[in-house]
């Protein structure tokens, strides 16, 4: 059951014309052919700094983007992450700048928002790791399988997300 007044933003950054980087704008475009109430699903394309204009009044923040780690061990390209970004055991690659492919980091953005008091409570990164990309290149035979699985976990998040707790449901 989704609660009407839990509204969550998925934020999508990538550029559909730089083969794996386009792994975001593909998850938005996929979602959105689910019925997906209280949930806005916004492509930033290549501008990841607009997030900040879509956060006010969000409970749930999901951003899913393509993140390039060559010297983070275990992340090979074709591999998507789920990470709370609130979690004592994120991933410190996180933090690290060459994570994004836009130039400004996924963390900067993150940071400024909670600077700003627009950062929700509940913050999830959903990625897929690739090699760098080029514009022009073709996509990876791993992108398909990336998106399809990035799809569900935010189908999961936004369910579990919007489904009332036995606290609110009592309340």
């Amino acid at each position: 059951m989704n609660d009407p007044g839990q509204t969550i933003l998925v934020a999508a950054c990538g550029n559909v014309m730089a083969s794996d980087d386009a792994f975001g704008p593909l998850v938005a475009r996929a979602l959105r052919s689910h019925s997906l109430p209280s949930v806005e699903v916004v492509d930033l394309d290549i501008r990841p700094a607009a997030l900040l204009d879509y956060l006010s009044g969000k409970d749930g923040l999901i951003l899913v983007d393509a993140v390039h780690a060559p010297d983070t061990p275990g992340l090979d390209p074709g591999r998507v992450l789920d990470i709370d970004w609130f979690s004592p055991d994120r991933p410190g690659l996180v933090n690290d700048d060459t994570m994004s492919t836009h130039g400004l980091s996924i963390a900067m953005q993150l940071d400024l928002a909670e600077r700003l008091d627009l950062l929700p409570s509940r913050v999830r990164l959903i990625a897929v790791c690739i090699e760098p990309a080029q514009v022009g290149q073709p996509q990876s035979d791993y992108l398909p399988k990336a998106v399809a699985s990035a799809v569900s976990l935010v189908l999961k998040h936004a369910d579990l997300w919007s489904t009332p707790t036995p606290e609110q449901q009592h309340a």
